[in-house]
Order: C-alpha cells, then structure tokens, then sequence
C-alpha cells in the first residue's frame, strides 16, 4: 500500500526526479564511493548509500530510474512499519493496524519525509520494527532481532539512533525509578550496547576528527554557515544561520515559520492527537525529542537542535496512534458525540478533520503535475514552502537545461578552467561534469566564489545560472559575467573581470 501511493508522485514526474536531496544520492550511486575513510563507518549515514550503491553497480543504467523505485520501497517499509509497531507493540486489531498505517501513507510530513530524506526514510523504517522487540528482549530470538535492527537503525541514520539510545535509556530509568522490571532492563541495555558503542565512537570522532585528504574535483569557496553553537556540531543558533533554507531576518520570523509549518502538518487532525492521546512509555518517549527538536529553537533560538522543521516532521510517526487511538474512541468511547475523555469532538467533525488530512497529502502527491501547470499547491505557501521539496533543485521544465548546459560545459572546459555552482547546481555538476573538471561550489556568495577562483589563477571562470530571474535562492548574475550559450531559462556565463 505504502509502495503504490508513494509510486504516483514518481510517474506524475516522469522522467525527472523528484525531491532536492535525489540528486546528490545519484551522484553518490554513480560515484561508487560508501567510505571515503575508515571513520565514515561511524560518523555518516551509510547503510542507504551502501544498499544504492551496490544496487547500481549491478543494474547500471539511469540512477534515477533505480531511484525512483527505491524511494517508495522505503516509503513501504516505514507504512509496514507502522502496522507492525500497532500490531506488537499496542496489541491493535489487524483492522486497526492496517488502517494507521493507511492513514500515515496519506499524511503529509510522512510523504514530505520520504519525497528526498531517504537516509531518514531508512532509519525511521528500521526503528519502527526496531522498537517492539523490546517486550521480548528476554528471549533469545527478541535479543538477537533487538541487536541486529538497533545496529542497522544507527547505521541508517542519525535521527533514528538518537530516538532509538533516547527510548532504551528512557525506560530503564523509569524501570529504575518505579523499581520494576529491573532484570529486563538489564537485558534491554545490554541489547542496545552494541548500538550505544557505534554511536558514541560516532560522537567522538565528530569532536576529534581523524583528518584525510580525498581527491576530488570539487573545492569548497566556504560561504555557507550553520552557526553551530560552541563547536557542537548539532546546536545551531538560528538567528545567525544563513542557507538555502535556514535564513530568518528576526526571532518573529523564526517563530511564525515553525507556527505555520506545525499548523500546515497537524493542525487538520491536532484534535484528534489530543483526543487519542494515551499512556506508553515508548510513545511519550519517542515524543519527547521530537517536541524538544521542533520547538526548542523558539525558547533557545541561539542554542537549539539543528533542522527543528525535520524533527517536527517525524512527530508524524507517534502523533499518527495517538490519531488512530482517537477515531478508536468512537465505537469504544463515544457518547452523544462527545468523548468522555474531555476534547469535545464530534464523529462528523472527527471524519472531517481524516479527510481533511488526506486530501492534503493527495494534493502533495500531485505536486509534479500542479508545480509544473497551475503553479498552486502545498509549495504555494511562501512562509514554509522552502521545508518543503518538490522538484529536484531546479523546476521540472529546466531539468533538461540544466543537463544540457552540463554537457555543452564537458565539450568547452579546458584543463586549466572551472566552474562555479551553487549548493542547487553541486550534484548537477557531479553527476553530469568529467571529473578532470574543477567544481568550485558555494551557497550565498557568488563574489566569493569568483574571488576564490581568481587566487587559485583559474584560466576562464564558468558559471551556470537562470538568464530568467525565477526567485529561486536569492541569488544574481553579478556584474563582470557575459552570457555564452543558452539553454531555455539556463544559461553558461563566464566571467571577463
């Protein structure tokens, strides 16, 4: 089920990909590279790019089309995923089951996580199978599933490891408060330690990196700026970030992004979380980090989680059984309309609020075929439409100019030359540019980019960008650029001083 509706928005956009992060894995498929260094075992998300590459290597071809198989195989694990967790882990009817997992395959920050995210798309798939072998640690089958699917889990991705150690610890502090359950949890930590050791020699080679030389083709003119707090690679200060996507002009604008973008992905349906909300321990801590992670940045703007929109994109996974668990409460609980439990919900307003739900993530879904002709949809929203991926880095209709300004580059760059792309060009240029051609990549700050080429006495400077201002990454063609060749809206400039 998971499989076919995450397919549609694939062959909507057919044979471009989609989603911003798509590109750079199909650079990484088609570079062949997992480890670039021993410590990248530990400190990258590995296990998808290991699964792509492998795949590649034996099927060839066009990276996308194995891409867009991939993407919603993921997609399939993580609404399986979902019917395995209310199966095992709440003891929910296989109707019940399956109906959270439909209702999570139509929500729109689950489809935003799987449109791109892929790596966390893997992980929070592998945690969602992960979780229930904690009630059968104690038998050897449940510690064995535990062990291989926490490793896999850390492996896949940051995110899922940090709410897998969370959960685990979690609990067998609780275990250890209440005094209950003490011989479990000894079994439990000492299932998740195999996990705990690759994390945490993650976390200590981040802090004291092993450093290496890798060639590559690409050099980085270090524009861009996260604003990590303290040298802690994970907090950001907001206020002073400055991205493709993180940019806020003012704590208001900081603020009003995460209210809407909340109220875009769970207002429709927040009455039905309230409703259904019930006590499990693996929930509401599975739901802590995630809150913390997506509203932290409102309370310690200068020191907060990285990414607060990711995190409150994956409050989809435990907001989608508390939902579940409030339509529930209609044939288990209901009374005049009313649920006793205290949020005043009528059934019809109860119906109301699923539909709602679902006909957003259906008008996501179509986005290839909205984006690219009635320009109206989720993406239409200016405040938050950056948090959202749509086409890959570029619109559709200038995926093919894009390729062919790559191509006409590999025909007319000499050995002595490079070229200048922004972050949304970079995976264009090493999917499509020979790699005896220099990259010089940058985010904000095309002078910059042309000041760092110019030190290194680059013979002539290249540079790919619209001739037709689209207001895509508020960025220009600077003065001293003239227009070589065109490619629709894309065209190559070169820079004469």
């Amino acid at each position: 089920m998971g499989f076919t509706v995450r397919m549609v928005p694939e062959l909507l956009a057919f044979p471009h990909p989609i989603g911003f992060d798509t590109i750079y894995y199909a650079a990484v498929m088609k570079g062949g590279v997992v480890w670039p260094h021993w410590t990248a075992l530990f400190t990258s998300s590995w296990l998808f790019p290991a699964i792509s590459v492998s795949l590649y290597s034996v099927f060839g071809g066009d990276p996308f089309t194995l891409l867009k198989v991939l993407a919603p195989l993921l997609f399939g694990l993580n609404v399986a995923g979902i019917f395995w967790f209310a199966r095992k882990m709440l003891g929910w009817s296989v109707r019940t089951s399956l109906f959270a997992g439909l209702f999570f395959a139509f929500q729109l920050a689950s489809l935003r996580i799987s449109w791109d995210l892929l790596r966390n798309t893997l992980g929070l798939g592998l945690l969602l199978f992960t979780l229930p072998f904690i009630k059968s640690v104690n038998s050897k089958r449940g510690f064995a599933c535990f062990v291989l699917l926490s490793l896999l889990s850390v492996f896949a991705h940051e995110y899922a490891a940090v709410t897998l150690l969370f959960v685990v610890f979690g609990l067998v502090l609780w275990s250890g408060l209440k005094k209950e359950g003490l011989a479990k949890s000894k079994h439990l930590l000492f299932a998740c330690s195999p996990a705990l050791v690759v994390f945490a020699v993650g976390i200590f080679l981040r802090f004291f990196p092993v450093h290496y030389m890798v060639e590559t083709n690409v050099l980085r003119a270090g524009d861009a700026d996260y604003a990590s707090v303290g040298g802690f690679f994970f907090l950001t200060n907001y206020l002073s970030v400055k991205t493709s996507v993180d940019w806020y002009a003012s704590y208001f604008d900081l603020a009003l992004s995460v209210v809407l973008l909340f109220s875009l992905l769970y207002l429709p349906y927040i009455f039905l979380v309230l409703k259904g909300f019930f006590k499990n321990r693996v929930l509401s801590l599975w739901t802590a980090p995630l809150l913390v992670g997506g509203f932290g940045c409102l309370v310690f703007p200068f020191c907060a989680l990285e990414y607060w929109y990711r995190w409150m994109f994956m409050l989809v996974y435990p907001f989608t059984f508390y939902a579940v668990n409030g339509l529930r409460g209609f044939t288990a609980n209901y009374d005049g309309g009313v649920f006793r439990l205290g949020v005043n919900v009528s059934e019809r307003k109860a119906k109301g609020m699923f539909f709602l739900t679902v006909l957003l993530g259906s008008v996501y879904l179509a986005t290839p075929i909205l984006m690219g002709t009635v320009n109206v949809g989720v993406f239409a929203f200016n405040s938050v439409n950056r948090y959202f991926s749509f086409a890959p880095t570029v619109p559709y209709e200038d995926v093919g100019s894009v390729v062919e300004a790559m191509g006409w580059l590999n025909k007319n760059m000499g050995a002595g030359d490079c070229v200048l792309l922004q972050h949304a060009f970079l995976s264009w240029g090493r999917l499509y540019l020979d790699k005896q051609h220099v990259i010089v990549h940058f985010e904000n700050d095309v002078g910059l980019a042309v000041d760092f080429a110019l030190e290194r006495s680059f013979g002539r400077v290249f540079f790919v960008w619209w001739n037709t201002p689209i207001g895509w990454y508020g960025i220009s063609v600077p003065e001293g650029f003239v227009r070589l060749e065109d490619f629709d809206r894309i065209s190559v400039y070169e820079f004469v001083g």
